[in-house]
């Protein structure tokens, strides 16, 4: 993915036009820095067949919340029982350790990113701490930390995915990250890995549509792109979407590196790179239609790459993707390396390693198909 990635302002493009909507104290805490300088938004319009759906499932049962400011949050000691862990301290009401004998889940007062089982997760609000205890964002419970930890609370599963669309970032004119030094660009890799991972997913037996396969882009123009890649999931009646990227950052490059996989964010709240609430983020979108499934399929993802391949934990991380909100099924956005890092663009400028990263996804596809089928069959296994 360039310099130049996408995100979605609502109304036609306000861009930057802050309305910040009842902000808690937890929302003036400093977020991670873009992996990538920021770039100007854009406002794609949906497909007519990419409407939100809903069948987004939610915990069959709604738990207790108070209410701060313009958030609904659940008490830690509910979440805890929820989720059938117990609560442990590293810092009272302030740090929480929830586990059981194959669950370690980790969370902190005004800290975004969490910790699961040794992988990093980032929640769309930081926890808070009030009146001595620790409280986690309704929304976060329901549409993140359920679906990773134990997703049998989410009632019927999807069914099992068939068609599966693969979506190579950038091509044509639009050539994502280039590293001038090595001669390597984005668009070409992404290909490239996508090819891979189409014949590997055809030989375990799912369909597999490609937006593009060759060097083009689908429309001359980048919204009207992005809508493209979108109408062809539509059309192809998609049960998963994968857009395929590679990463970079403008700022000590030799020092970032490693994979990261995105979901859109929940409806409500800000995108992991921004602090500040704001009218686009209470607009229910298609991308919202799937939130839960949209965290299972990404952690399962980020678990694969993470294990199979042994790259730093950059994350599972959401944000206001255009790609990503203008699908109706469950989608992610995966960025397999830092082109900015000279060893890591060595690594993706190899055939070999192209070829272990598609095995990984596709892994990560296989194990996010069984996680629904286990569920479907009664069964509460762990993500990934």
């Amino acid at each position: 993915m360039n310099t130049q990635r996408v995100r979605w302002a609502a109304l036609g493009g306000l861009m930057g036009g802050l309305l910040v909507l009842g902000v808690e104290a937890q929302e003036n805490i400093p977020r991670l820095a873009p992996t990538r300088p920021g770039a100007p938004a854009l406002t794609p319009a949906a497909p007519e067949s990419a409407k939100p759906k809903t069948e987004t499932a939610s915990p069959t049962q709604v738990p207790r919340t108070t209410r701060f400011g313009a958030t609904d949050w659940v008490e830690i000691g509910v979440v805890a029982k929820r989720l059938g862990l117990k609560v442990g301290w590293t810092l009272s009401s302030r740090e929480a350790v929830l586990t059981d004998k194959d669950t370690r889940l980790e969370l902190a007062s005004d800290r975004l990113e969490a910790g699961l089982n040794g992988q990093r997760i980032f929640l769309g609000q930081a926890p808070v701490s009030r009146s001595g205890n620790l409280y986690v964002s309704k929304i976060d419970f329901e549409r993140c930390l359920v679906p990773l930890v134990r997703p049998a609370l989410l009632g019927v599963p999807k069914p099992a995915p068939k068609t599966i669309v693969i979506d190579p970032g950038h091509g044509g004119p639009d050539t994502g990250k280039v590293n001038g030094a090595l001669g390597l660009f984005e668009k070409t890799y992404t290909l490239d890995t996508s090819l891979r991972l189409k014949k590997i997913l055809e030989a375990r037996g799912w369909k597999v549509v490609l937006t593009r396969s060759d060097d083009r882009q689908l429309k001359p123009g980048k919204q009207d792109d992005l809508q493209r890649r979108a109408q062809i999931a539509a059309d192809a009646d998609a049960d998963v979407f994968v857009s395929i990227h590679f990463n970079s950052v403008a700022e000590q490059v030799e020092k970032v590196s490693g994979a990261e996989v995105y979901r859109f964010t929940p409806q409500h709240q800000p995108p992991v790179t921004r602090a500040l609430r704001r009218l686009d983020d209470e607009v229910l979108n298609p991308g919202n239609g799937n939130d839960v499934w949209n965290s299972l399929l990404a952690y399962s993802i980020q678990r694969r790459l993470l294990r199979d391949l042994k790259l730093d934990d950059r994350g599972f991380k959401h944000d206001r993707l255009a790609v990503l909100r203008l699908v109706s099924c469950p989608a992610v956005l995966i960025e397999g390396g830092f082109l900015s890092n000279t060893t890591e663009a060595r690594r993706i400028g190899n055939a070999a390693y192209r070829q272990q990263l598609a095995e990984a996804i596709a892994n990560g596809l296989s194990a996010y198909a069984s996680q629904l089928q286990s569920l479907r069959s009664g069964v509460n296994t762990p993500a990934g």
